[in-house]
């Protein structure tokens, strides 16, 4: 799957933690940040276990003012058993074979958690950076400032930690493979948010869909079951996780580790020579470098129940 516009930051950076900021960030942004991630460590952040019927199915994100839905506790189906017989990865030049890397399928139980309606958009990412102070722009931003009448576009050429600092910011987080893929599937395992059957122009996915950018919601028939909306393309999204194989895997890779993350989902695509259906099932995932940015990656944030 083809990630557009690949590229490097090269300005000078100091860490915090995994969290790049640049030299001129303020001292308040940095002090904010040492405050969230101390709550998140000595509270019971991680203590997500809540009853259904005490929540709402919709919410609104104190700090960013994004809307929420539900994803609520129980299991579901991950992953896929799917294996490409015809060895199709070999007629399109792709190193990776077909499926081997989203095996096995298998159960697993999630704790209830809320996650953005849409991606964080331009104009709510410029809010944060307003707000905060972190210096970090969108790499295609010019003049500090996105283009005119891209406010509702989802916020592209985000690097993972510029994504995850936006989700400190906002007293979020990302999502993990699993708590995406819940929120884009169900609990029956569907193929694609909407169901089973693939639709063209459903969705801004590969070159079936606009082949560019499109405002967030923009395709509303591309929806899950939980009603997110956007899981099933015009951009793929950062995950929390690292590259690693999935428990009772055997396929080998060297390129699993913690070096490169996680992307969910499809994306609109400017030329479509060698992609396939598999790419558009809603369990297939993507590898990037944490640090590299891209013309059709963005994000979403997710937040834990408060008891």
């Amino acid at each position: 799957m083809k990630i557009y516009e690949l590229k490097k930051h090269n300005s000078s950076k100091f860490y915090f933690g995994n969290l790049p900021l640049a030299l001129g960030t303020k001292f308040a942004v940095v002090f904010s940040f040492i405050v969230i991630l101390t709550f998140h460590g000595c509270s019971d952040f991680f203590d997500h276990e809540i009853k259904n019927d005490t929540l709402p199915l919709v919410k609104m994100s104190l700090i960013d003012g994004k809307e929420m839905v539900l994803v609520p506790a129980g299991e579901f189906f991950m992953g896929t058993n799917k294996i490409d017989d015809e060895k199709m990865h070999l007629k399109i030049g792709a190193v990776k074979p077909l499926f081997v890397d989203q095996h096995p399928s298998r159960k697993i139980f999630l704790d209830a958690y809320y996650i953005d309606k849409y991606e964080v958009t331009n104009e709510e990412y410029k809010r944060f950076l307003d707000s905060s102070g972190y210096d970090e722009l969108p790499g295609h931003w010019e003049n500090e400032a996105y283009a005119k009448g891209t406010g509702r576009y989802p916020v592209t050429h985000i690097t993972w930690r510029e994504a995850l600092t936006y989700g400190l910011w906002a007293q979020k987080t990302l999502p993990s493979e699993a708590q995406w893929e819940k929120a884009a599937r169900g609990v029956d395992g569907l193929l694609y948010p909407w169901g089973n059957d693939y639709e063209k122009g459903i969705s801004n996915m590969d070159i079936d869909g606009a082949r560019a950018l499109v405002e967030v919601g923009k395709y509303p028939d591309d929806v899950s079951p939980y009603k997110v909306y956007d899981l099933g393309g015009n951009v793929m999204e950062w995950t929390l996780d690292w590259y690693q194989p999935y428990p009772g895997s055997t396929y080998k890779n060297p390129r699993y580790g913690k070096i490169l993350k996680v992307l969910r989902g499809n994306a609109f695509q400017k030329a479509g020579h060698y992609f396939l259906e598999a790419y558009r099932y809603t369990f297939s995932r993507t590898e990037a470098d944490p640090n590299d940015y891209f013309e059709n990656v963005g994000f979403r944030t997710l937040e834990y129940p408060k008891k």
